[in-house]
């Protein structure tokens, strides 16, 4: 199972006057939707899934909002029985839903990441933060 081709296809954001130093706590959110997907064919990878979304990052309160819409393309050798289209439905196994769902998260939190940093809003993520418990740190002076 991999992902391939993940790509961005409309992205906006927007910083409002409100400044985030003034505000105690903010609530960022992200979610995102998957909207639709539908078998296709290359005739480099062979058969594969599209899956077309959407994802956005809320702020409480309202500094400002990201959007992006993108697609993906879901491969995998037994795409026939991970992927059922049935009229104007399309089944997809469990296991096939999380890595598409995961992929969509990741890399469009990667994406937004950029866009909150260029507009100055808090990333949407909570990024690993240092902790030092020793009184004293010692290390070698430089030449």
């Amino acid at each position: 199972m991999s992902i391939v081709n993940f790509r961005v296809k409309k992205l906006s954001g927007e910083r409002t006057e409100m400044e985030a130093r003034d505000i105690p706590n903010i609530d960022v959110s992200s979610n995102f939707l998957i909207l639709s997907m539908k078998k296709e064919r290359d005739k480099r990878i062979g058969d594969y899934l599209l899956v077309n979304f959407r994802f956005n990052v809320r702020y409480k309160p309202e500094l400002g909002n990201i959007d992006l819409d993108g697609y993906l393309w879901y491969t995998d050798p037994n795409l026939k029985e991970i992927v059922k289209e049935k009229g104007d439905k399309v089944e997809l196994q469990s296991d096939a839903l999380r890595e598409i769902s995961n992929a969509i998260l990741r890399d469009s939190l990667l994406e937004a990441v950029d866009i909150a940093r260029k507009l100055r809003l808090p990333v949407p993520v909570n990024l690993p933060k240092v902790t030092v418990k020793p009184k004293e740190v010692r290390f070698p002076k430089a030449a």
